[in-house]
Protein backbone atom coordinates (compact mmCIF):
# COMPACT_ATOMS: atom_id res chain seq x y z
CA UNK A 1 0.00 0.00 0.00
CA UNK A 2 1.21 3.49 -0.87
CA UNK A 3 0.17 6.48 1.25
CA UNK A 4 0.58 10.23 1.02
CA UNK A 5 -1.05 13.27 2.63
CA UNK A 6 -1.62 16.78 1.33
CA UNK A 7 -3.42 19.02 3.80
CA UNK A 8 -6.59 17.26 4.86
CA UNK A 9 -6.57 14.81 1.93
CA UNK A 10 -5.13 11.33 2.36
CA UNK A 11 -4.20 9.31 -0.73
CA UNK A 12 -4.05 5.52 -0.60
CA UNK A 13 -3.03 3.21 -3.42
CA UNK A 14 -4.07 -0.35 -2.57
CA UNK A 15 -4.06 -3.74 -4.24
CA UNK A 16 -7.35 -4.50 -5.98
CA UNK A 17 -7.86 -7.42 -3.55
CA UNK A 18 -7.82 -4.90 -0.66
CA UNK A 19 -10.14 -2.32 -2.27
CA UNK A 20 -13.34 -3.46 -0.51
CA UNK A 21 -11.64 -4.18 2.84
CA UNK A 22 -10.20 -0.65 2.94
CA UNK A 23 -13.63 0.77 2.06
CA UNK A 24 -15.25 -1.20 4.89
CA UNK A 25 -12.60 0.02 7.33
CA UNK A 26 -13.20 3.65 6.35
CA UNK A 27 -16.99 3.30 6.58
CA UNK A 28 -16.68 1.71 10.02
CA UNK A 29 -14.44 4.56 11.18
CA UNK A 30 -16.75 7.43 10.37
CA UNK A 31 -16.36 8.10 6.65
CA UNK A 32 -20.07 8.39 5.94
CA UNK A 33 -19.96 10.55 2.79
CA UNK A 34 -18.93 8.97 -0.48
CA UNK A 35 -18.23 11.79 -2.92
CA UNK A 36 -17.37 9.90 -6.09
CA UNK A 37 -16.29 6.68 -7.76
CA UNK A 38 -14.47 7.01 -11.06
CA UNK A 39 -11.61 5.70 -13.15
CA UNK A 40 -8.49 6.59 -15.11
CA UNK A 41 -7.29 4.63 -18.13
CA UNK A 42 -3.54 3.94 -17.95
CA UNK A 43 -3.41 2.37 -21.41
CA UNK A 44 0.41 2.33 -21.50
CA UNK A 45 0.41 0.10 -18.37
CA UNK A 46 -2.52 -2.02 -19.54
CA UNK A 47 -4.49 -1.02 -16.44
CA UNK A 48 -7.52 0.94 -15.34
CA UNK A 49 -7.29 2.78 -12.05
CA UNK A 50 -10.53 2.71 -10.09
CA UNK A 51 -10.85 5.15 -7.21
CA UNK A 52 -13.30 6.51 -4.68
CA UNK A 53 -13.25 9.60 -2.50
CA UNK A 54 -14.81 9.70 0.97
CA UNK A 55 -15.19 12.40 3.61
CA UNK A 56 -15.39 12.38 7.40
CA UNK A 57 -17.08 15.45 8.86
CA UNK A 58 -15.34 15.08 12.22
CA UNK A 59 -11.95 16.58 11.47
CA UNK A 60 -12.87 17.44 7.87
CA UNK A 61 -10.79 14.57 6.50
CA UNK A 62 -10.87 13.24 2.94
CA UNK A 63 -9.49 9.93 1.74
CA UNK A 64 -8.96 8.95 -1.90
CA UNK A 65 -8.49 5.21 -2.35
CA UNK A 66 -7.22 3.92 -5.70
CA UNK A 67 -6.54 0.44 -7.06
CA UNK A 68 -5.42 -0.73 -10.48
CA UNK A 69 -7.14 -3.52 -12.38
CA UNK A 70 -6.36 -5.07 -15.75
CA UNK A 71 -7.98 -3.45 -18.79
CA UNK A 72 -8.70 -6.92 -20.19
CA UNK A 73 -10.65 -8.09 -17.12
CA UNK A 74 -12.03 -4.95 -15.46
CA UNK A 75 -13.75 -6.30 -12.34
CA UNK A 76 -13.86 -4.79 -8.84
CA UNK A 77 -16.30 -5.20 -5.92
CA UNK A 78 -19.13 -2.68 -5.64
CA UNK A 79 -19.21 -0.19 -2.77
CA UNK A 80 -23.00 0.14 -2.96
CA UNK A 81 -23.62 -1.93 0.17
CA UNK A 82 -21.49 0.51 2.17
CA UNK A 83 -22.60 3.74 0.51
CA UNK A 84 -25.86 3.43 -1.47
CA UNK A 85 -24.98 6.42 -3.68
CA UNK A 86 -21.98 4.44 -4.98
CA UNK A 87 -24.37 2.49 -7.21
CA UNK A 88 -24.97 5.46 -9.53
CA UNK A 89 -21.29 6.48 -9.63
CA UNK A 90 -20.38 2.89 -10.48
CA UNK A 91 -23.11 2.74 -13.11
CA UNK A 92 -21.63 5.76 -14.87
CA UNK A 93 -18.08 4.37 -14.59
CA UNK A 94 -19.25 1.01 -15.95
CA UNK A 95 -20.87 2.70 -18.93
CA UNK A 96 -17.97 5.02 -19.76
CA UNK A 97 -14.96 2.80 -18.92
CA UNK A 98 -16.40 -0.73 -19.09
CA UNK A 99 -15.54 -1.62 -15.48
CA UNK A 100 -17.81 -4.25 -13.91
CA UNK A 101 -18.72 -3.69 -10.26
CA UNK A 102 -19.49 -7.03 -8.68
CA UNK A 103 -22.64 -6.73 -6.57
CA UNK A 104 -24.00 -3.58 -8.21
CA UNK A 105 -27.51 -4.46 -9.39
CA UNK A 106 -28.11 -1.39 -11.59
CA UNK A 107 -25.36 -1.74 -14.21
CA UNK A 108 -27.42 -0.73 -17.22
CA UNK A 109 -27.10 2.18 -19.64
CA UNK A 110 -27.50 5.57 -18.04
CA UNK A 111 -26.63 8.00 -20.84
CA UNK A 112 -26.10 5.83 -23.89
CA UNK A 113 -29.10 3.52 -24.18
CA UNK A 114 -28.52 2.59 -27.82
CA UNK A 115 -24.71 2.58 -27.66
CA UNK A 116 -23.09 -0.25 -29.57
CA UNK A 117 -19.48 0.87 -29.42
CA UNK A 118 -16.61 0.31 -27.01
CA UNK A 119 -16.41 2.21 -23.70
CA UNK A 120 -15.99 5.82 -24.88
CA UNK A 121 -13.75 7.08 -22.06
CA UNK A 122 -11.03 4.53 -22.70
CA UNK A 123 -7.98 6.06 -24.34
CA UNK A 124 -8.03 3.68 -27.29
CA UNK A 125 -11.54 4.76 -28.29
CA UNK A 126 -11.35 6.79 -31.52
CA UNK A 127 -14.50 8.86 -31.55
CA UNK A 128 -13.81 10.25 -35.03
CA UNK A 129 -13.71 6.75 -36.55
CA UNK A 130 -16.76 5.73 -34.54
CA UNK A 131 -18.82 8.71 -35.78
CA UNK A 132 -17.69 8.16 -39.36
CA UNK A 133 -18.53 4.46 -39.25
CA UNK A 134 -21.88 4.69 -37.46
CA UNK A 135 -23.19 7.76 -39.27
CA UNK A 136 -21.60 7.30 -42.70
CA UNK A 137 -19.97 10.71 -42.43
CA UNK A 138 -16.72 11.75 -44.08
CA UNK A 139 -13.77 12.06 -41.73
CA UNK A 140 -13.27 15.64 -40.53
CA UNK A 141 -9.89 17.14 -41.21
CA UNK A 142 -7.70 17.87 -38.23
CA UNK A 143 -5.07 20.57 -38.06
Amino acid sequence: MECSVKGNINYLKVASDDYLAVAKYLRKHGFRRLLTVSAVDWIERGNLEIYFLVHKLDGNVYVKVAAEILRDSPLIPSLSELWPNAAMHERETWELFGIFFEGNRILKPLFMEDWKGPPPFRKDFDWRKYVEKTNNLPQAETR
